[in-house]
């Protein structure tokens, strides 16, 4: 009977056999004279493999779906790569709690904001925010791309307690950062992410800052959060070091956009026939962590090659929605020729969210009537020809070329 039912599968699990034939030798042994006791043999091999195969899988490490680790499970589980997710979870449910607290924001959200998409190819998405170019904080001048640190000016020792989301300094290998509510925010979750605050760094972006961004994006389950950043002349607002992470489920332009590629089958400049030139390079899902860092190094070797050629600059750092390239991170760099000393906050200002294709707009009359050809003019306007040095240098970059002093752009 019992080859007949289970010779098959013992056939296949070789390794059980010699187990199943001990364990049932053993029970003929001790006899059986009752249906109770055959029904208890007759299960008596599932309830053995089923054993073996536990024991067999006991000492197995679980692995979670997604990329392919290169660390210790340990090691995994107290970096920024193991716990981003958790970060973002619990910014979310305390950000939302912050956003019920009376006088806390400058504004409380609206639940269901009156949006348009602006008609044309393009498809610019805008949203209207009237409160936040009334309320919010007046943007600092921030005099050049090098600029000092003031510390009588508002920066973000200065914010009450109560608006500090979090302080990641449980993360191995990863910087102390704050996670800050924006009190103006424009849109749900509007976060900024504040590298070592107490270490009063500058806007400008820090090698470490950039790691840190590229890695949570990489490492959290969430296509709807975008991150940005606006170096001083590009709408900085503050000469304290942040970047902003915020909520846009949205499908924007630039999730489609055309891409060109440039050096290194990861380095693209955006098409010609985009609205608005720039760079994208983007971090594969199965970079290992070598690549990430040389990656990292080369996006913060031109970030300062912007700073020291006083070029102006966004990023905008977002996970790729285009179709099958999920688990990829791509990260947009946006230069300029435009010095922006200061926001005009009753106007169209070109900032991240406007170079990715969203733009909040304080006024309904101006939302409404908006066109394409407007938007696409003052981002060019904007943008000017920088890109062009732009994509030569990022290309000596990657290839590892340096320029010749004759090369380099002549700054005054």
């Amino acid at each position: 009977m019992f080859l007949r039912h289970f010779g098959a599968l013992l056939q296949k699990k070789h390794h059980v056999f010699k187990t199943f034939s001990a364990h049932f030798q053993r029970f003929l042994a001790a006899g059986f004279s009752n249906r109770y006791s055959l029904r208890v043999t007759t299960l008596l091999p599932l309830v053995i493999l089923r054993s073996v195969e536990c024991r067999q899988n006991d000492g197995q490490e679980v692995k979670r779906p997604g990329r392919k680790r290169t660390m210790s499970k340990v090691k995994y589980e107290t970096c920024l790569e193991g716990r981003a997710q958790l970060y973002l979870n619990a910014m979310k449910v305390r950000w939302e709690q912050l956003h019920k607290v009376p006088g806390l924001f400058s504004y409380q959200l609206q639940k269901s904001p009156q949006s348009r998409k602006i008609p044309g190819y393009w498809g610019f998405y805008t949203e209207l925010n009237a409160e936040r170019s009334l309320k919010r904080r007046r943007p600092q001048t921030i005099e050049n791309l090098n600029p000092t640190f003031k510390p009588l000016m508002f920066n973000f020792n200065k914010v009450d307690a109560r608006e500090v989301i979090m302080t990641i300094d449980d993360a191995y290998g990863s910087p102390e950062v704050q996670m800050i509510i924006n009190k103006s925010p424009i849109t749900k979750y509007h976060t900024l992410i504040c590298p070592e605050v107490k270490k009063n760094h500058v806007q400008r972006i820090t090698r470490e800052a950039l790691e840190f961004c590229i890695t949570f994006m990489r490492s959290i389950d969430d296509k709807d959060m975008r991150m940005g950043y606006n170096s001083p002349g590009a709408l900085a607002s503050v000469n304290h070091l942040h970047v902003h992470l915020l909520q846009m489920p949205q499908d924007l332009y630039i999730d489609q956009a055309p891409l060109d590629e440039l050096a290194g089958g990861y380095v693209y400049r955006l098409s010609r026939r985009a609205p608005t030139e720039g760079i994208c390079i983007v971090f594969k899902d199965n970079d290992n962590d070598e690549q990430v860092a040389e990656k990292v190094d080369q996006l913060y070797k031109l970030a300062m090659w912007m700073c020291q050629n006083n070029m102006p600059h966004n990023l905008f750092i977002t996970q790729d929605r285009r179709p099958g390239q999920s688990g990829n991170v791509q990260v947009f760099v946006f230069a300029r020729s435009e010095y922006c000393v200061n926001k005009d906050l009753a106007d169209f200002n070109v900032g991240f969210c406007e170079l990715a294709g969203y733009i909040p707009l304080p006024d309904p009359e101006k939302m409404q009537n908006l066109t394409e050809l407007q938007v696409l003019f003052r981002i060019r306007t904007v943008t000017g020809d920088a890109p062009k040095a732009l994509y030569e240098e990022i290309t000596h970059i990657v290839e590892g070329r340096e320029q010749s002093l004759w090369d380099q752009p002549l700054t005054i």
